[in-house]
C-alpha cells in the first residue's frame, strides 16, 4: 500500500507540467503526446515545488500535506481546467508515421527489453532498501525528512554548525515530503523510490528526442546505449539528484536544438517550452545555476544571431527567456543572499583559492577512458566530434555538441585549480559533473553516428 502513494503523488504534479507545455506550445503542438507526459512529469515536479517554496518563505503555506496539496490541486485545476476547456482549440499532437520492426528486430529487441526491465527490478530493489551512500543520508532525505517533521523549510539542521548543504536548492528534499506527507510517515523506500521513475523518463525521453529526427530502430539504439552506461544507470538506482538534473539539462538543450533546427511556429513552440525548463533549472542544483544556466544563454543569443531569426523571433525569444529566468533566479537569489548562503556546491566561491595541483588531469583520464564508467561512450563521442566537425559547425548540432563541449572542459579548470580538486581525486564531483552531460552525449553521438551510415538525400539533415 505505501507505494501506491508513488504515482498518486506524481499525478498532480504530471498534470501540472504537462498542461504548462501544452500551453505554452498554443496551437503549434511539438511534442508527441506520450513525450509530453514524461516531460510534464519531470518539469511539473520542480515547477510545483518551486511554487510551494515561494508561498511557504512568503508564510501563506507550511509544508503539510493541506499546504502542499493545496498549492498543487489549485494548479492543476487552474491549468487543467483551462486545457480542458480549451481543448477544442488546441490541435492534437504531431506523429510520427508508423514503422514495422524486421523479425531479428524484433527478436533484439525482445532480449534487451527484458534486459533492461532486469536491471530496473534489481536496482529498484537495491533503491528503497536502508540508504548507504553519504549524500542520501547527510543531504537529499535528511533535509527532506527534516521538512517533513518541521513542517517548514529548515536550513540549519544542526543547531551551531556549518551545514553546507543548507544552501542547495529545495526541489529534490521537498518532493521527498510530499511523498512522505501522502504516506503519513516518512519511509526511506517510497520517497527514494521516485529516482526509479526519474531514470526511466530519462530513458523515454532521449527515444522521443531521437524519434523526430531517426528511425525506430536507431531511436531505440540511442535509448539502449543510454541505459548501457554503467555510472549513469548507478544514478538511476541511488537516491542522488544528478541524475534529476541531466534530465532537466537535457529537455532545455535538446529543445533548443530543436527551435534552431525548425522555423516559424513550431520553432517558437520549441522556444517557449526550453525557456521555461532552462529557468527551473536554477532550482534544481547549484551547479545548474553556475555551470549550465550560463552556456544556454550563450547559446540562445549565438542562434538569434547565426540561426537566422527573423527580428519577431528575437524580440519573443528574448521576452520568453527573459522572463522565465528572471521570474525564477531573483526569488532564488536573494533568498540566498538573505540567509547568506553560498554560492556554489557546499563551498563558497569566494573562498576558493587559486592553484595548481598535480594529478587532477591524471585521475579525470582514468575516471573517463579507463575505468569503465561510461563505456566507450567518451572515446566514440570524441571520435565522431573530429570526424564530422564539419557537420557539427555548420549545423544546429552546434547546439548539442557545443554546450557539452563547454561545460565538458569548463569543469577542467575548476578541479585542476580550486579546492574542488579533492573531488576529482576521490573520483566524486567531476564524475557527477559528466552525469548531468550524459543524454546529451548519448543523443549526440546517436546522431552523428547516424550521419554517417545513412548518406542518403532523404534523410533527415541533423
Amino acid at each position: 500500500m505505501t507505494y501506491l502513494w508513488l504515482p498518486l503523488g506524481l499525478a498532480l504534479p504530471t498534470i501540472i507540467g504537462w498542461s504548462v507545455l501544452r500551453i505554452l506550445e498554443g496551437k503549434t503542438p511539438v511534442l508527441f503526446q506520450a513525450e509530453r507526459i514524461v516531460a510534464g512529469l519531470c518539469i511539473g515536479i520542480i515547477g510545483t515545488m518551486f511554487d510551494t517554496f515561494i508561498l511557504h518563505i512568503l508564510g501563506v503555506i507550511d509544508f503539510s500535506l493541506i499546504g502542499m496539496l493545496s498549492v498543487q490541486l489549485l494548479s492543476a485545476l487552474l491549468l487543467g481546467g483551462y486545457c480542458f476547456f480549451k481543448r477544442n482549440e488546441l490541435p492534437k499532437s504531431p506523429k510520427r508515421s508508423a514503422e514495422k520492426l524486421l523479425p531479428w528486430q524484433k527478436i533484439l529487441t525482445a532480449i534487451l527489453g527484458l534486459w533492461i526491465a532486469a536491471k530496473l527490478i534489481a536496482g529498484f530493489i537495491f533503491l528503497i532498501g536502508p540508504p548507504y551512500y553519504d549524500d542520501v543520508m547527510n543531504n537529499w532525505n535528511m533535509r527532506g525528512k527534516a521538512f517533513f517533521v518541521q513542517q517548514e523549510l529548515i536550513l540549519e539542521i544542526e543547531p551551531g554548525k556549518d551545514n553546507g548543504v543548507a544552501s542547495y536548492p529545495q526541489a529534490v528534499p521537498m518532493v521527498k515530503a510530499w511523498l512522505a506527507n501522502l504516506n503519513g510517515d516518512w519511509h526511506e523506500g517510497l520517497v527514494n523510490s521516485v529516482h526509479i521513475v526519474w531514470y526511466l523518463c530519462a530513458l523515454a525521453l532521449v527515444f522521443f528526442a531521437l524519434r523526430r529526427l531517426v528511425s525506430l530502430p536507431w531511436a531505440m539504439l540511442g535509448m539502449y546505449v543510454l541505459s548501457s552506461i554503467p555510472l549513469y544507470s548507478m544514478h538511476g538506482m541511488i537516491a542522488y539528484a544528478d541524475l534529476y538534473l541531466s534530465i532537466l539539462v537535457f529537455l532545455s538543450v535538446s529543445w533548443l536544438f530543436f527551435a534552431v533546427h525548425n522555423t516559424g511556429a513550431v520553432r517558437m513552440s520549441f522556444i517557449r517550452i526550453a525557456s521555461v525548463v532552462t529557468a527551473l533549472l536554477v532550482f534544481s542544483k547549484n551547479e545548474a545555476l553556475l555551470l549550465h544556466l550560463p552556456p544556454i544563454v550563450l547559446l540562445v543569443i549565438l542562434a538569434l544571431f547565426f540561426a537566422r531569426f527573423s527580428a519577431t523571433e528575437k524580440k519573443q525569444t528574448i521576452a520568453w527567456y527573459g522572463a522565465f529566468i528572471m521570474a525564477c533566479l531573483i526569488p532564488w537569489i536573494a533568498f540566498k543572499w538573505h540567509y547568506g548562503l553560498a554560492f556554489g556546491n557546499a563551498k563558497s566561491i569566494s573562498s576558493f583559492d587559486i592553484e595548481w595541483h598535480e594529478g587532477v588531469l591524471s585521475a579525470i583520464k582514468y575516471n573517463i577512458f579507463l575505468e569503465g564508467n561510461w563505456s566507450l561512450l567518451p572515446v566514440l563521442f570524441v571520435g565522431l566530434c573530429i570526424a564530422q566537425w564539419r557537420r557539427i559547425l555548420f549545423t544546429p548540432m552546434i547546439i548539442l555538441v557545443g554546450f557539452v563541449l563547454i561545460v565538458w572542459l569548463g569543469q577542467l579548470p575548476i578541479y585542476m585549480f580550486t579546492s574542488l580538486y579533492i573531488e576529482a581525486l576521490n573520483q566524486t564531483g567531476y564524475a557527477r559533473g559528466l552525469i548531468h552531460l550524459t543524454p546529451l552525449v548519448v543523443m549526440s553521438t546517436t546522431l552523428l553516428l547516424h550521419s554517417i551510415l545513412h548518406r542518403k538525400k532523404d534523410e533527415v539533415s541533423v
